[in-house]
């Protein structure tokens, strides 16, 4: 026999004597299905809305609009904060060249020390002015944005409690008006003691079994706390894909790893 054969050899019975005394052994865990991602989504601004997108079980991507006020306030609030930009603007660049006009009359002994004061103040005035309507035109900007709530991601509708004609208050707490999940992809979560937590690595691949289908997926999260309501055990979620069948939270469900 060659000595490479020999390595080969040596190599080929090593792993048998290894897998004779540390047998791989495919575990089963019960699970129950979680949205990977989950939320309710608001408005920050009072309006009426005006239409109603979201349907319960709709996928939206990501984007999407799901209610939308009446956008017409806002955008007169967008107007009129548009023109004051205009107006103070330009007061800001007339009371600039006053402030020069000014000064070269200073420096020329033709001004008294007070009239340029009052020259730099009704600059630094006109300039506050400037700066307070940029700053009304940018809320004004995010308001319009605001009154069109749209998927943060690609999701599904899990339920809906807008209505169009409904007054949406937001001063104290802004109303849930569309709860989403993220679409396609879920998690499978399982409970397991501490003793076979380090049977479990971020990213080890693991099979999912729902309702007769198998989906491939990995581990994403290991808890280091033990839950509330099973003392002593530890939650691992398995996030997978779900492809185009559509699986609910709740569901039960195998883990293999």
């Amino acid at each position: 026999m060659t000595l490479k054969n020999r390595i080969k050899y040596n190599i080929v019975s090593l792993a048998i004597l290894l897998l004779i005394n540390n047998p791989i052994i495919a575990e089963e865990f019960e699970a129950s299905l979680r949205w990977s991602q989950r939320a309710e989504l608001s408005t920050p601004v009072n309006g009426v809305v005006q239409e109603v997108f979201a349907q319960t079980g709709k996928i939206v991507p990501k984007g999407e609009v799901l209610v939308h006020l009446d956008p017409r306030i806002f955008k007169a609030d967008l107007s009129y904060a548009q023109a004051l930009l205009k107006n103070t603007d330009e007061k800001s660049q007339e009371a600039k060249r006053e402030l020069d006009r000014q000064t070269d009359m200073y420096d020329r002994t033709m001004l008294s020390e007070h009239e340029l004061q009052v020259a730099k103040n009704n600059f630094t005035e006109a300039k506050s002015q400037y700066q307070q309507a940029k700053a009304s035109l940018t809320r004004a900007k995010l308001n319009l944005e605001y009154s069109a709530i749209r998927a943060p991601f690609n999701a599904i509708v899990i339920s809906s409690s807008a209505v169009k004609g409904q007054v949406v208050a937001s001063e104290v707490t802004p109303p849930t008006l569309v709860i989403i999940a993220e679409a396609k992809r879920m998690l499978a979560r399982i409970y397991v003691t501490v003793e076979k937590l380090n049977r479990f690595v971020i990213n080890q691949g693991a099979k999912v079994n729902v309702a007769g289908q198998t989906f491939q997926g990995k581990v994403l999260n290991i808890s280091l706390e033990s839950d509330a309501n099973k003392a002593g055990y530890y939650a691992v979620d398995v996030i997978f894909d779900t492809g185009e069948m559509i699986l609910r939270a709740g569901q039960k469900g195998i883990v293999d790893l």
